[in-house]
């Protein structure tokens, strides 16, 4: 199933009701923040999700599973509702709502290429009305599977047919810029695959048969671990992963920051 939706295509399912968007915009220029703009303007039919708020625990990489549970039961969201998420454009936002939807088991989850950006520019029309929907229920089936701790990514050290994948910079990544947790390098055994380079020089998704050429290196693994700092850019490469195919695709949101703070865990550099 593809994730990444044009915004064409998006459009159509909007149009006919087939799907609802979802707006996780976070900041814009002329309004300042997500849940501002959306006030004045959002795709028909749309619904808000605060980032911090309801997409982000205070101090967990996700919310609380009854938190989130209620406010989508609120705003008439149920597991088989087909939804669409869109940020601003960069992704990393409607990334993690993938990751967060996903996990708590909605089997229909798409992000719309190049967010609320890629719909002014092709001129597609904008509202300020909020739909008011019935209250549903949210039957949460949590796919535990997605998410590792920091224990499991030690036990992948010396398992051969995993690999973790590091979506930070290169220059991070090797230990030539700071990581900005005290030290500096990558996770033991981890391979850099950068999130920026899933996108083209106009910031849209490229396209599954793109992304599986520039995951080709690690096809054969059975499984894919993905990390960053603490998460939110290893998301994009979680959808990246996911839309070329690959299926036991997980995150481990602890991240460098986690894995720096214990001396006995291994850091290695690029010489």
């Amino acid at each position: 199933m593809t994730i990444i939706l044009s915004v064409e295509k998006a459009r159509e399912k909007i149009m006919t009701q087939s799907m609802i968007p979802i707006d996780v915009r976070i900041k814009d220029e002329v309004y300042g923040t997500g849940k501002e703009v959306y006030k004045h303007q959002h795709l028909p039919g749309a619904v808000y999700l605060d980032f911090k708020e309801d997409i982000s625990g205070k101090d967990s990489f996700f919310p609380e599973i009854e938190q989130i549970k209620a406010t989508l039961e609120e705003k008439g969201i149920h597991r088989q509702t087909p939804i669409l998420l869109y940020d601003e454009g960069n992704h990393r936002a409607a990334s993690k709502a993938y990751v967060l939807f996903t996990y708590l088991g909605h089997d229909e989850v798409y992000i719309l290429n190049g967010g609320a950006q890629a719909w002014g520019e092709a001129g597609y029309e904008w509202t300020d009305e909020v739909i008011e929907r019935d209250k549903t229920i949210f039957d949460v089936q949590l796919q535990q599977d997605m998410l590792v701790q920091i224990d499991e990514v030690k036990a992948q050290l010396e398992d051969e047919t995993s690999v973790h994948i590091d979506a930070r910079s290169y220059e991070k990544y090797s230990g030539e810029a700071p990581s900005g947790y005290g030290k500096d390098g990558h996770i033991k055994g981890a391979q850099n695959f950068p999130a920026k380079n899933v996108v083209d020089a106009n910031g849209r998704w490229k396209s599954a048969t793109s992304l599986q050429g520039q995951f080709a290196s690690v096809k054969e693994k059975q499984e894919h671990i993905v990390s960053c700092g603490t998460g939110n850019s290893a998301c994009i490469n979680v959808v990246a992963l996911k839309e070329a195919g690959f299926k036991n695709v997980k995150l481990y949101a602890g991240g460098f920051k986690e894995w720096s703070q214990d001396d006995q865990n291994e850091i290695e550099k690029e010489s």
